[in-house]
């Protein structure tokens, strides 16, 4: 499998990771640090998804990082940002200020001309 996929990959994953967090403390009513609360918090389906994600993501990037030098791949985890970005204006309905565009675009940017590295 190509390193840049699984770099994508591992990123994208770990993004999905985020989203999910967010949906699974969204769905608690009031998120209370008491022993019932964090138990609510550690079973959410979305959670424990989130967790899945996590792993998943982790478990790639140690094979990416098996494989590359780390200031290539390191670099490459801003995608991180776009993709969490992406995710929450379609998912979570957030909003999308034009400012944010911009350092979007930055990030992209310089994500293009390290890959071409």
């Amino acid at each position: 499998m190509p390193v840049l996929f699984l770099i994508l990959l591992s990123v994208f994953l770990g993004a999905g990771a985020q989203i999910l967090f967010k949906v699974g403390v969204l769905q608690l009513d009031t998120l209370k640090f008491n022993i019932p609360g964090i138990t609510g918090l550690l079973f959410s389906p979305y959670i424990l998804g989130g967790l899945a994600a996590f792993a998943a993501s982790f478990l790639l990037w140690l094979k990416v990082l098996a494989e590359v030098p780390l200031s290539y791949a390191y670099p490459m985890v801003s995608l991180g940002y776009v993709f969490v970005f992406l995710f929450s204006w379609l998912y979570l309905g957030e909003s999308i200020p034009a400012l944010r565009i911009v350092g979007l675009a930055l990030i992209i940017g310089g994500i293009l001309l390290i890959s071409r590295s």
